[in-house]
């Protein structure tokens, strides 16, 4: 190889790869990242679905959330009505607010800890009836492992738990507070003003 006038002159014995610069005129490949799973699903006339599941965003997921979406796609795929649009809130009387507000059987929290083959996720999963953490399920590995085992091993985890969830939360239930109602107060009388009309 040879320098000349700013150019680099690769000898002919050179890989023919390295002649014409290929690894560096190439350009990157372009990955596209499904994201439509976070849309929600309009539930469909005359399909009834066996759930409704509120899935939150999962604390140290990747940018693009391959394992939750795992998470949603495995759920929506054993029939359930899945959000993925909704943002956690901060009790338990807020959840079953939430739950009877929007008729949800089931909120799903998770987090990811770790990096590569000592990563772990751990799904939660809270009572819409209770607002109470009612089961877990905890997978390991690098991310593309994780998401293959969510599809595969999520439902049998949870499944069971979901389902009796979903069944409860069905039932007829009573709001157990009414909205609340800000009493304003009487109206003020119009104070006279002194000397008025002199």
């Amino acid at each position: 190889m040879a320098v000349s006038g700013g150019l680099i002159m690769v000898s002919a014995s050179a890989p023919a790869e390295a002649a014409w610069g290929l690894p560096y005129l190439l350009p990157a490949p372009v990955v596209h990242h499904d994201q439509s799973w976070m849309q929600d699903v309009p539930e469909r006339p005359g399909v009834h679905s066996k759930g409704k599941v509120a899935v939150f965003v999962f604390k140290g997921d990747d940018v693009y959330e391959p394992v939750r979406a795992a998470v949603v796609r495995a759920l929506r795929a054993k029939g359930l009505n899945v959000t993925a649009t909704l943002k956690p809130v901060d009790s338990a009387v807020q959840f079953r607010e939430m739950s009877y507000t929007l008729n949800l059987a089931v909120f799903v929290e998770g987090e990811l800890i770790g990096e590569g083959p000592r990563q772990s996720a751990h799904i939660r999963l809270r009572s819409g009836l209770t607002g109470q953490r009612i089961a877990s399920a905890s997978f390991s590995g690098p991310t593309p492992k994780i998401v293959g085992d969510l599809g595969r091993g999520l439902w049998p985890k949870v499944g069971g738990t979901i389902m009796r969830a979903c069944s409860g939360a069905s039932r007829p239930r009573r709001r157990e507070r009414e909205p609340m109602h800000i009493e304003a107060g009487t109206p003020m009388e119009t104070a006279s003003v002194s000397g008025e009309g002199t």
